[in-house]
C-alpha cells in the first residue's frame, strides 16, 4: 500500500526580525519629568503616613511633616506637568508622560495594578527604556 503522506524535509525556523527600539530625542527631560512624578509620589506616602500618626498621636510635629509631604506632592505634580506637557511620541504624537481617555495600544506596556503612566515611569527608571502607550512604539533613551 502506497501512504498518503509523505513529510518534507525540515526547514529551519525563521526568525522574525526585531527593530531595534527608537532614541527618543529628549532622554533628559523624559527622566526628569520621571523621578519629579516619583518624587511626588513619595511625598503622597510621606502624606499620608504622617496624617495617620496625626491622627493618632495629635503631635504637632507629625502635622509639620504631613504638610510637608503634602507640599512635595503638589510640587512634584505641577512640576511633571509644566515639564511634561510637551514631550511627544515622535510617530503618533501622543504625549508621552500624559494619559488622555482614549484606548491604549495593545503592546503598551502595564503593571497590573498601575496605570499606564506610572507603568510607563517604573520602566523610564529601572530600565530606561520605554513604550509609547497610544501607538507601541518601543523607545530608548540612551543613543
Amino acid at each position: 500500500m502506497k501512504a498518503s503522506f509523505q513529510a518534507a524535509e525540515p526547514q529551519p525556523l525563521v526568525r522574525a526580525k526585531t527593530r531595534r527600539a527608537r532614541h527618543h530625542p529628549r532622554p533628559g527631560r523624559v527622566v526628569s519629568v520621571s523621578l519629579l512624578l516619583m518624587l511626588s509620589w513619595l511625598g503622597l506616602g510621606i502624606f499620608a503616613a504622617y496624617a495617620f500618626s496625626l491622627w493618632r498621636t495629635g503631635a504637632s510635629l507629625a502635622g509639620w511633616l504631613a504638610l510637608g509631604g503634602l507640599v512635595i506632592f503638589t510640587l512634584g505634580r505641577v512640576s511633571s506637568f509644566i515639564l511634561g506637557r510637551h514631550l511627544n511620541c515622535t510617530l503618533c504624537h501622543g504625549p508621552v508622560l500624559h494619559e488622555k481617555r482614549c484606548h491604549k495600544h495593545a503592546e503598551a506596556f502595564k503593571i497590573a495594578p498601575l496605570s499606564y503612566r506610572t507603568s510607563a515611569v517604573a520602566s523610564i527608571l529601572s530600565t530606561g527604556s520605554f513604550r509609547c502607550m497610544y501607538c507601541g512604539t518601543p523607545y530608548r533613551l540612551k543613543k
